[in-house]
C-alpha cells in the first residue's frame, strides 16, 4: 500500500505519459482503484477520463465496459484480469466506441518493478487486420501528424531554451525561449557557431563534449552564455546526442533553462552562510546545535566553554550529558517547545565540562534546521564572573547591613553591656560565623572577664584569655590577630585551633584611642580562612563598638554635666532672685531716705537689681523653654493679651480685640511681655503702643507697633538672636527677643520686625509674629 500511495503522488506526471503515448491506457492500482486513466481511451469510450481516478475498477467494469464490449467471453476475461485473477492476458475484442464498432486487441499485463509493483496496466490496441487495417493506418497517421504538430507547438511554447546542434559545434535549430536568452533572433543563432555564445573556457568545454559524442554522453552542466552587448547569462545545460537509424551521432541537443536569478540567490545564500558561519565561529558566546538529542555542532568558544580538547570531543555527544542532572528535566522540556517555534525564556542553568566541573551558564534555543532537518541551536554565555560579582555584592550588602546595625546599636544602645551584646549577636547573625564572645577589662582571670559569649565551647573560654594576654598587653591600641587552618600540623596556631575546636578564629581589639578597651572572638567551624572583605569588616566593626563605647562615656559625662548645668541654674534663678528681691526692698527704702546725690545713686542701684532679677527671669524662662515636653494646647488670645496689658498701666496701649483661639502653652504671654517691655524701656517719653490681631485663613497675626525711635534695617535682623542689640554692642539684654523667636519657633510660627511707616524708621517699630489657628485643623503635637 506504501507503493500505492508514492505512485498516486506522482499520478499527473503518469498521465501525461500515457498521453504521449497516444494509446488507450488504463491502469488500475493494487488497492483496484482506477490509478489513471490515457486521453485516447477517454476518447474511445466517450468519457471524462479525469472523472476516473479513485473509481472501483469492477464497477468500471460493470457500468463502463459491460455495455461497451460485444461477446461474454471478452468480457469475462478482461473482468477477470482487472479483479486480479489472472496476471497476464491478450484479449480480442469488438468495441462499441464513440466513432462505431471497433475491433481491438486488450493487452494485459501486471507491473513487476519498482516503484510500480502491483499495477495492472490494460491497453487497447486497434486491430489491423482485415476491412479495417486501412481505417486504422489512416488514424495513426493523422494521430502522428497531430502528435508532431503538439510536439512542435510544445518546444516553441516552453519556458526553457532548446537547440540542435551538428557535429561540427554549429547551431541548425533554436527556439523562441533560446533566441531570447541570447538576445539573438532565431535566424541569427541558426548557422552560427556555438563558441559565438559563450566564452573561451565555455568554448573549451563543448569542444571537449563534441570530441566525446561518440561515447553518446548524456550531461547536465553549467554554463554562462553570452548575451548580444556582452552580458552573460549563467544556464543549466542538458545535452543528448542525436543518433541516425545506423546509430552514427549527427550532433546533439541542448536544452538551456536560464538560471541567473536562481544563481544570484545561490550567490548572495553562500554570502549569507559564510556572514552566518563566520560570526558564530567568532562569536564570543557559545553556540552548539542538538538533532534528535545529540550534539551536531558546537562553535570554538563552546569547546572553550566546556574546556575540551577540541570539537571532536562535543560533537556526537548526547545534550544531556553536558546539562547538570537537576536541570535536565527543564532543558528536555524546553527542547520539545524550541523544534515547535515556540519562543522559549532565558535559563541559567549548571553544565558538565568533560572533566566533571560544573560551569554556571545563561542561555536559550531557537529552531533551525541542520542539514535539512529540525533542530535546535543554543547560544549560552558564561555568568561565572557574573555570579561571583552578584556574590561578592550580596556579601557586600551583608557587611554594609551588619556595619550599620551595629553603627544603629552603638548609636541607641543605653549601656555598653546592651551593646557589646547585640554587636556580637548580630555579627553572627549577619556573616554566618559558629561562635563569639566579647571580653573588657576587668576582675576576671589576669584582669580579664568574659562579658558576653554565645556558642563557645567550655574550654575555650579560658584558652581565649590566654590569647587575649598574649595581644593585648600594654599601652596602646593592639593589632588584630586571625588563626587560620592551612599550616603545619604542629604550629602553635594550628594547636590552639584544635584546642578551640574551630578551623578559623579571629580575634579584633575594641579600641577607644588610643587605648584597647576589650575584643572581640569570632570564630569559623567550617571556613578555613577570612578573606580580606571580612577581616576589614571585622576591624570596622571593632572600630565602631570601640566608638560607640566611647560614646556612652561621653554620654555619661554630659550627664553628669548637665546635672552640674542645672544646679547652677538652679542657684542662679532661685537663691540669686531671692538675694534680688531682699536687695530690692532695701533700695526703695534708701530711696525713701535719702536726698540728693545720694538719693539718686540709690536709684541707679536700684536700676541694678532690676535689669539681675529680668536676667535671672529670662534664664528661667529659656531653661523652662529646653525643659518642657508638654504639647500645645487651644489658648484664648484675647484673654491673653488683655492680661498682658493690665501689666503696664503708666503705658497707652491701644487694642481692639478679636476672639481667637490659637495653638500654644503657658509661655505664651513671655512673647507679650518682652515685646511691650521693650517698648516700655526704650520708647522713650509719651510713647505710644497699637496691638493688633488679623485672622488669615488659618494663620493669626499679631502685631506690635510703636512710636519710639525704631530699629535701622541692618539690625532688624541681628536684634532676635541671643546677645545681640541695636548697634551691634553685646550684652545679656538681648535675651529678650531670642526668646521671642524660640517661643514662636516652638507654637509653628515665625517673628520679625518692620518699619511702622514703611521707610521711615525713625518714626517707630512694629513687631509681627505668627500663630497657628486652634480652630482650623492645626496640630496639638510640640
Amino acid at each position: 500500500m506504501d507503493e500505492s500511495r508514492s505512485v498516486y503522488g506522482d499520478i499527473p506526471a503518469l498521465s501525461a505519459i500515457l498521453d504521449a503515448l497516444g494509446e488507450g491506457l488504463l491502469v488500475v492500482g493494487p488497492d483496484n482503484r482506477i490509478a489513471c486513466a490515457s486521453r485516447h481511451l477517454g476518447q474511445i469510450f466517450g468519457i471524462d477520463r479525469d472523472t476516473l481516478g479513485g473509481t472501483d475498477a469492477d464497477l468500471f467494469v460493470r457500468q463502463v465496459l459491460a455495455p461497451r464490449i460485444s461477446g461474454t467471453s471478452s468480457l469475462a476475461g478482461l473482468a477477470a484480469f482487472i479483479s486480479g485473477r489472472l496476471q497476464t492476458a491478450d484479449i480480442p475484442c469488438t468495441l462499441l466506441s464513440a466513432g462505431g464498432e471497433e475491433k481491438f486487441c486488450c493487452s494485459c499485463r501486471v507491473v513487476d518493478e519498482e516503484p510500480l509493483r502491483g499495477m495492472r496496466v490494460v491497453r487497447l490496441l486497434p486491430d489491423t487486420s482485415g476491412s479495417q487495417r486501412g481505417s486504422g493506418r489512416r488514424w495513426i497517421e493523422e494521430a502522428l501528424r497531430q502528435n508532431e504538430d503538439w510536439h512542435r507547438f510544445l518546444v516553441e511554447n516552453l519556458n526553457e531554451g532548446f537547440g540542435l546542434i551538428d557535429r561540427e559545434g554549429v547551431a541548425v535549430f533554436a527556439n523562441r525561449r533560446m533566441a531570447e536568452i541570447v538576445g539573438y533572433p532565431v535566424a541569427d543563432i541558426i548557422g552560427a557557431p556555438v563558441s559565438a555564445f559563450v566564452d573561451g573556457e565555455g568554448a573549451r568545454c563543448l569542444n571537449e563534449y563534441l570530441k566525446s559524442l561518440d561515447q553518446a554522453p548524456h550531461e547536465v552542466f553549467e554554463i554562462d552564455l553570452i548575451r548580444k552587448g556582452g552580458a552573460r547569462v549563467h544556464t543549466l545545460m542538458a545535452t543528448t546526442p542525436i543518433l541516425d537509424a545506423s546509430g552514427a551521432c549527427r550532433g546533439f541537443l541542448a536544452g538551456v533553462q536560464d538560471i541567473t536569478p536562481l544563481k544570484r540567490m545561490e550567490i548572495q545564500l553562500r554570502e549569507s552562510e559564510e556572514k552566518y558561519r563566520s560570526l558564530v565561529e567568532l562569536s564570543a558566546e557559545a553556540t552548539l546545535i542538538h538533532r534528535d538529542g545529540t550534539i551536531v555542532y558546537v562553535n570554538p568558544a563552546g569547546v572553550r566553554l566546556l574546556d575540551a580538547r577540541g570539537p571532536d570531543e562535543i560533537v556526537g555527544r548526547a545534550v544531556l550529558d553536558i546539562v547538570h542532572p537537576e536541570a535536565r528535566d527543564l532543558i528536555r522540556a524546553l527542547s520539545v517547545r524550541d523544534l515547535l517555534g515556540e519562543e522559549t525564556p532565558l535559563v541559567e542553568i549548571p553544565i558538565l565540562r568533560p572533566d566533571g566541573t560544573t560551569v554556571p551558564v545563561e542561555g536559550r534555543g531557537t529552531r533551525t534546521l541542520f542539514e535539512g532537518r529540525p533542530a535546535v541551536q543554543v547560544v549560552v554565555r558564561d555568568v561565572t564572573y557574573r555570579k561571583q560579582a552578584e556574590e561578592r555584592l550580596q556579601a557586600s550588602n551583608r557587611h554594609l547591613l551588619l556595619l550599620n546595625r551595629i553603627v544603629g546599636t552603638s548609636a541607641s544602645a543605653k549601656t555598653p553591656g546592651e551593646l557589646l551584646e547585640t554587636a556580637l549577636d548580630q555579627t553572627l547573625d549577619l556573616l554566618g560565623y559558629d561562635g563569639g564572645a566579647v571580653y573588657l577589662p576587668g576582675a576576671g582571670r589576669r584582669g580579664i572577664a568574659l562579658l558576653h559569649e554565645r556558642d563557645m565551647p567550655g574550654a575555650c573560654r579560658e584558652l581565649a584569655v590566654d590569647l587575649l594576654e598574649a595581644s593585648w598587653t600594654g599601652p596602646g591600641a593592639a593589632l588584630p590577630c586571625y588563626l587560620e587552618s592551612g599550616g603545619s600540623p604542629g604550629t602553635p596556631d594550628s594547636c590552639l585551633l584544635r584546642d578551640f575546636g574551630f578551623a578559623a578564629l579571629a580575634c579584633v581589639p575594641l579600641v577607644v584611642e588610643p587605648d584597647t578597651v576589650g575584643a572581640l572572638l569570632i570564630g569559623n567551624r567550617e571556613r578555613v580562612s577570612f578573606s580580606p572583605e571580612e577581616r576589614a569588616l571585622l576591624e570596622a566593626i571593632g572600630r565602631e563598638i570601640g566608638v560607640g563605647i566611647l560614646r556612652g562615656m561621653l554620654y555619661q559625662r554630659l550627664e553628669a554635666a548637665n546635672r552640674e548645668a542645672n544646679l547652677y541654674l538652679d542657684i542662679l534663678t532661685h537663691d540669686i532672685r531671692n538675694a534680688d528681691n531682699v536687695a530690692n526692698i532695701y533700695a526703695d527704702i534708701l530711696i525713701g531716705e535719702l536726698d540728693g546725690e545720694p538719693a539718686r545713686h540709690a536709684r541707679k542701684l536700684k536700676d541694678g537689681i532690676r535689669k539681675s532679677i529680668e536676667i535671672t527671669a529670662n534664664v528661667a524662662t529659656i531653661r523652662k523653654i529646653h525643659k518642657s515636653r508638654t504639647g500645645l494646647a487651644p489658648l484664648d488670645l484675647d484673654a491673653v493679651v488683655r492680661d498682658e496689658i493690665a501689666h503696664y498701666p503708666d503705658l497707652r496701649i491701644a487694642y481692639d480685640g478679636l476672639p481667637v483661639q490659637v495653638l500654644a502653652d503657658d509661655l505664651l504671654p513671655e512673647v507679650l511681655t518682652n515685646l511691650i517691655g521693650n517698648t516700655a524701656k526704650h520708647g522713650g517719653p509719651g510713647v505710644e503702643v497699637t496691638i493688633s490681631v488679623e485672622d488669615l485663613d488659618g494663620e493669626v497675626r499679631i502685631s506690635v507697633a510703636d512710636t519710639g525711635p525704631g530699629i535701622p534695617d541692618e539690625a532688624k535682623e541681628a536684634i532676635f538672636y541671643r546677645f545681640e542689640r541695636e548697634g551691634g554692642r553685646r550684652g545679656s539684654q538681648g535675651l529678650g527677643l531670642s526668646i521671642c523667636r524660640m517661643l514662636t519657633a516652638r507654637y509653628g510660627g515665625r517673628i520679625w520686625v518692620e518699619d511702622r511707616v514703611r521707610g521711615h524708621p525713625e518714626q517707630g517699630a512694629t513687631f509681627r509674629f505668627t500663630l497657628r489657628n486652634a480652630g482650623r485643623g492645626g496640630s496639638t503635637s510640640v
